[in-house]
């Protein structure tokens, strides 16, 4: 008897389960509320109180997210001051009540940079400052995430602070706050 040669069976074309397209547009739903739902820290200069003082300009945290968020530090890096009188560069300022608080939604705390009064004939020429906040997403979380706001300053009828990018800082204001951290013990 000869042997049957085994028919060829059909092999079907796989097809995606509708359960995984499902699974893949609810994990991308997820992942963007995700991302929606993180802490959104925002730092804006307010009005100055006194019209030619640069360091009279409130800064407002604000916390414009879904939830609250903890604040372990805010820094002020002064990248740059330059006036008649005055020339420095790559100094931090901080103040322990800008330690370990929280911003519940919606919620702000203002900082006022006490760093120096000029003289009316000595407004600065030179002004760039970065507000760098230190936040955790919540209380527990195992590590803290840094954001920085650089402003530069600008002087017409009123002094004000302008937003600018702070990639090209971030690295001298890490390596300043790091020695201030080390070296002053009420900033941790």
């Amino acid at each position: 008897m000869p042997l049957r040669q085994p028919r060829s069976q059909r092999i079907k074309p796989e097809r995606f389960p509708w359960h995984t397209i499902l699974g893949l547009i609810l994990g991308l739903v997820g992942s963007l509320g995700v991302i929606q739902l993180r802490p959104q820290i925002v730092v804006l200069p307010q009005a100055p109180l006194r019209k030619a003082q640069p360091f009279s300009v409130p800064l407002r945290v604000d916390n414009s997210g879904y939830f609250s968020c903890p604040v372990e530090h805010i820094f002020v890096y002064v990248h740059r001051l330059k006036s008649r009188r005055v020339d420095f560069a790559k100094a931090t300022v901080h103040q322990t009540n800008w330690n370990h608080f929280s911003l519940e939604r919606a919620e702000g705390k203002t900082i006022m940079v006490k760093l120096a009064d000029f003289a009316p004939d000595d407004v600065p020429s030179e002004a760039d400052i970065a507000v760098v906040v230190d936040y955790r997403p919540f209380e527990h979380f195992p590590r803290s995430f840094r954001r920085y706001f650089r402003f530069v300053g600008a002087y017409g009828d009123n002094w004000q602070w302008l937003k600018q990018p702070s990639a090209d800082i971030q690295a001298d204001a890490d390596q300043q706050i790091g020695i201030h951290m080390r070296s002053v013990p009420s900033s941790r």
